[in-house]
């Protein structure tokens, strides 16, 4: 009985071993951030800022097969599109959306979700609040000193003053602030050959 049990553990291991195959890394530096193999989804951009997003069927030779699925999302019921044929090497990859980021077809192209994903306090993060704060007191200032007939900015230098400073807040963090990880130095995509 132990014999038997031992030749199914052994077949069993030899087919897990045989069944490796060609798979990517994405790492951040010495870190492994995700794996991808046959099957697996990927989101990327590419250079030229477009987004891909498919499945990965098949991986070789520093390069990878890619099989769209498109969700159109209808009132009655959704479907689902599936465009294969495309290929792009390693090298296509310019950035990855950072964790939380969802990537979704819209508009007639993939692109970044802002409502969608794990995207905390994306309105805050992105300065987009601290833009419309400042600009909304400035122009509720503006808009009392034309009521009070003063047009004297005298009174208001410290409050436009404020407004102007929390506008500029909200664009340094509107520049500042990313989705995505350049590939580069920091952030690389790995090929790793499993079947020489």
């Amino acid at each position: 009985m132990s014999k038997l049990l031992l030749l199914i553990v052994l077949l069993h291991i030899a087919g897990l071993t045989y069944a490796q195959s060609n798979f990517i890394l994405y790492k951040n530096k010495r870190k492994t951030v995700a794996t991808y193999n046959e099957g697996s989804y990927i989101s990327f951009q590419q250079k030229d800022g477009q987004w891909v997003k498919g499945r990965i069927t098949k991986i070789a030779n520093d390069s990878f097969h890619l099989t769209e699925e498109i969700i159109y999302q209808g009132w009655y019921r959704n479907d689902t599109l599936h465009y294969s044929g495309f290929h792009f090497s390693v090298k296509d990859i310019y950035a990855m959306p950072k964790r939380g980021v969802l990537i979704d077809y819209s508009n007639g192209r993939f692109q970044v979700v802002r409502t969608g994903g794990h995207q905390h306090f994306y309105w805050v993060k992105s300065g987009w609040l601290f833009r419309i704060g400042g600009a909304g007191y400035a122009m509720l200032n503006i808009a009392n000193g034309i009521i009070q007939k003063d047009f004297s900015f005298d009174n208001e230098k410290g409050r436009l003053g404020a407004a102007a400073a929390v506008f500029l807040l909200g664009v340094v963090m509107h520049h500042t602030y990313k989705l995505t990880h350049r590939i580069g130095k920091k952030y690389r995509i790995v090929y790793v050959d499993m079947v020489k």
